[in-house]
């Protein structure tokens, strides 16, 4: 070997000396980076003909676990669409409130019953009768007001669907821009590791909307496919598309077409399927879609059966003889007499009757002397309070679709309600929390491969500190060889 062969493999060696030095650099300054992938350098010999000259950094390694990336993605997603269920039923258990409290939906039905009762052991007392209405009014109020819960729950599950479909779109087609560069920086033989770390965060947040799987293709380019099979980029990106709605009622369903479903590239995209078989089921799009379209829904319905309970015990035929044919009982339908073929939407119209609210030109008194009184009756007589007091205690089959079993009074109806829901958030919550341990388990076990280490860094950069000197005692060798040489 020459004095100018191993003059070239000393500075080669010091050049890849540099270069490690600044990946370990890079690596430690970034250790508490979120998304930062470890970086290495990739080395070769350099060879001439049959002789070595030296050595060269032919790239630049992202230390990483495709697996583990994998299988942390679809944890992602499970995550993000046990969250958005928790969430979506936390609203209407919250705003049931919890029994005991004062103002839950099981104790307005109680406070009800039990004032009833009182005004029945004293007819005479206008305060006995006044609490009885407003207890009355109170629960009403709060069966229309969970009604009303529900369909803003949908407005606000179709709203946040278009914000993710819209971040969806933009990150897809930042990938596809993202393709292109780390492409043509892999033609140059230049670093790509920083775009390829970006892609990967926006390729995360897609995957806790959309369940996905990846594919390489050639020059560092990614392919990205939903769980279930549908493509969203390779080479080109796909679009979702979805129009939101300003405003959602009882009545409007995907099925009748009132509501947008999901479309990629302008053709029907599954998702929203109660058992997850939709292209895009599985993360928080698919959950938002079963919010808006199957969970609500059912819910509103619930309660729908719920009023129809309420309303048929004081509409009963016989129950307040002052009641002409057709009128209204206690509890109506927006001020009219209940049909059951209008139940969809009951519990958001439901009202106590104008008859005995003072606000509305009624007296409380015509809940002992009956709603079509047209002048007061005997003041001591207590069987009209007693027959709606014994009708909301009547024990009454519960509908099959409310989702509770076997005869109920009124306040049991509404706690058998209240404990379902509490029940289905319960367990809502518990799936949350195993997607959430699951989660951080395969987030752990993700950087224990691609985080920085600092330790171990630290004495890779004592290895290479120890190949620079190497390298340049190796300079200083031939420099004093070469002006030895030249003393001659």
């Amino acid at each position: 070997m020459s004095l100018s062969t191993a003059l070239n493999n000393a500075l080669s060696g010091l050049n890849v000396s540099t270069r490690e030095a600044e990946l370990v650099a890079t690596n430690i300054a970034n250790a508490q980076t979120p998304g930062y992938t470890t970086r290495t350098a990739e080395l070769s010999a350099v060879i001439v003909g049959d002789t070595g000259a030296g050595v060269r950094v032919t790239g630049v390694t992202l230390v990483e676990n495709a697996a583990a990336i994998a299988e942390r993605r679809r944890a992602d997603a499970a995550l993000a669409l046990g969250s958005t269920e928790a969430g979506g039923l936390a609203m209407i258990t919250d705003l049931m409130g919890l029994p005991g409290s004062g103002t839950a939906l099981a104790d307005r039905a109680a406070a009800f019953e039990t004032a009833l009762m009182a005004a029945a052991n004293d007819p005479a007392s206008d305060h006995r009768l006044a609490e009885a209405v407003a207890d009355g009014a109170h629960y009403a109020e709060a069966i229309a007001a969970l009604s009303t819960e529900t369909q803003s729950a949908r407005l606000a599950a179709d709203t946040e669907i278009a914000g993710q479909v819209a971040l969806v779109n933009q990150n897809l087609q930042s990938i596809e821009m993202l393709n292109r560069e780390i492409q043509m920086r892999s033609f140059a033989g230049g670093d790509a590791s920083a775009l390829v770390d970006a892609r990967k965060a926006l390729i995360d947040e897609v995957s806790a909307i959309l369940p996905i799987r990846s594919a390489t293709r050639p020059h560092g380019a990614v392919a990205l496919f939903t769980e279930n099979g549908a493509t969203l980029i390779d080479g080109q990106a796909a679009t979702l598309g979805f129009s939101p709605t300003a405003t959602i009622t009882q009545d409007m369903t995907l099925a009748s077409g009132a509501l947008s479903g999901l479309t990629l590239d302008g053709r029907p995209f599954g998702i929203g399927a109660s058992d997850r078989s939709g292209a895009g089921d599985g993360g928080s799009l698919g959950a938002l879609f079963v919010l808006r379209d199957t969970t609500m829904p059912a819910i509103a319905d619930q309660l729908d059966r719920l009023a129809e309970d309420l309303v048929q015990r004081f509409q009963a035929a016989g129950l307040d003889p002052s009641r002409a044919p057709g009128d209204p009982g206690l509890f109506t339908d927006g001020g009219a007499f209940y049909d059951p073929a209008n139940r969809s939407g009951l519990a958001g119209r439901i009202e106590l009757n104008a008859a005995v609210v003072p606000s509305a030109g009624g007296m409380p008194s015509r809940l002992r002397d009956g709603l079509g009184a047209t002048g007061p009756g005997e003041i001591g007589d207590a069987r009209l309070l007693s027959e709606l007091y014994s009708a909301a205690r009547a024990p009454r089959l519960a509908d099959p679709a409310l989702g509770i079993s076997g005869s109920r009074g009124l306040s049991e109806m509404a706690a058998g309600l209240t404990s379902l829901m509490s029940s289905r958030q319960q367990r809502a919550e518990q799936a949350m929390g195993h997607a959430a341990a699951l989660h951080s388990t395969l987030r752990d076990a993700e950087l224990s491969v691609s985080g920085v280490n600092t330790d171990t860094q630290m004495q890779k950069l004592l290895l290479v500190e120890q190949s620079y000197a190497a390298n340049a005692f190796v300079l200083s060798t031939i420099d004093d060889m070469i002006r030895r040489l030249m003393e001659i």
